[in-house]
């Protein structure tokens, strides 16, 4: 079964856990960039710090920061200047600042590597956002950037959307359920890779 099969509002909990979070783990692998999306509210909170921590651990010896005007900031600058302050070197930042939602923030930044490091030298991207916005990103990479390229998953834990509670809170049902309603939506759409459900 796949996510284009799915009806919205029909889905179980058992289901999104599935789909959501089963083999979502780091493989502790190094990459050529740690990709990370902005988020209007939680960017510099989980996000942004633990890149930097990547970074830090020699993961990779860059880091993508992606999204534009949320209204209030530009979310990707608003990241890198986290990132500088806690150490991080402007020179291993590239930026994307024009984005407004997750197939944005992929397509924008494919351009940004292609220009930056070249798309041809990219192995491996390092995936770092929310545990339950992990599978929408790396669907999208995978719908819209070269096939070579690989990924690893660094899934951040918030308070209330991670795999362990997100049901005992308001907000992380709200979330996730609109997570799952999207994924669906999407992937009927094409906007991205349509995920085969085991």
């Amino acid at each position: 079964m796949y996510l284009s099969d799915l009806d919205e509002g029909l889905i179980t909990r058992e289901l999104i856990q599935k789909i959501l979070f089963e083999d979502i783990k780091d493989d502790l692998k190094t990459s050529d960039c740690i990709f990370v999306p902005g988020s209007t509210r939680t960017s510099n909170k989980y996000r942004t710090p633990a890149s930097v921590e990547l970074y830090k651990q020699g993961r990779s010896n860059k880091i993508l920061f992606s999204g534009g005007d949320n209204g209030e900031y530009i979310e990707a600058i608003s990241m890198k200047e986290f990132a500088v302050g806690k150490g991080v070197p402007e020179d291993a930042i590239l930026t994307e600042t024009f984005s407004t939602n997750t197939k944005e923030n992929v397509i924008e930044s494919i351009k940004v590597l292609d220009e930056h490091i070249g798309l041809k030298n990219i192995k491996r991207i390092l995936i770092c956002t929310a545990f339950y916005h992990i599978r929408r990103c790396h669907l999208t990479f995978q719908q819209y950037a070269p096939t070579w390229i690989e990924y690893s998953f660094s899934p951040v834990l918030d308070k209330t959307t991670r795999p362990d509670n997100w049901w005992n809170y308001e907000n992380g049902t709200r979330r996730v359920y609109k997570e799952i309603n999207g994924l669906i939506r999407y992937a009927k759409k094409g906007d991205i890779m349509d995920y085969l459900i085991q």
